[in-house]
């Protein structure tokens, strides 16, 4: 019988994993906040920035090779786009407030009932 391994506690692992790390850096992680917060750094903004000038660029290209009719209807159809997101994401904010509205109404009446 192997005395070693009868000796030791049965909720110790049987490997140890190895550490990948090097052991010179002293450096520790910091722990994870339960609270995530979301932030919007300036590289982010510059890149976006930087997209939407190229953006904008290669519409005036375009505007300058093709035909004002052309331009026209390819801007009417982008609005309508741009506006047919911002009404659904409108729609959607207002129907969850709705919705938690309702349930609270319910919320309330049945509270009220037990009075």
């Amino acid at each position: 019988m192997n005395t070693i391994i009868m000796n030791q506690d049965v909720h110790t692992p049987a490997f140890i994993k190895a550490d990948a790390s090097n052991k010179t850096d002293n450096i520790k992680q910091q722990p994870n906040s339960p609270k995530q917060v979301r932030h919007f750094g300036w590289t982010r903004f510059i890149e976006l920035t930087i997209l939407l000038s190229i953006v904008i660029g290669v519409i005036w290209l375009i505007s300058k090779m093709v035909t004002p009719q052309v331009v026209t209807v390819v801007s009417v159809i982008a609005v309508f786009l741009i506006l047919r997101f911002i009404v659904r994401v409108i729609l959607k904010v207002t129907f969850t407030l709705l919705s938690i509205l309702f349930w609270l109404a319910i919320l309330c009446a049945i509270l009220l009932c037990m009075l």
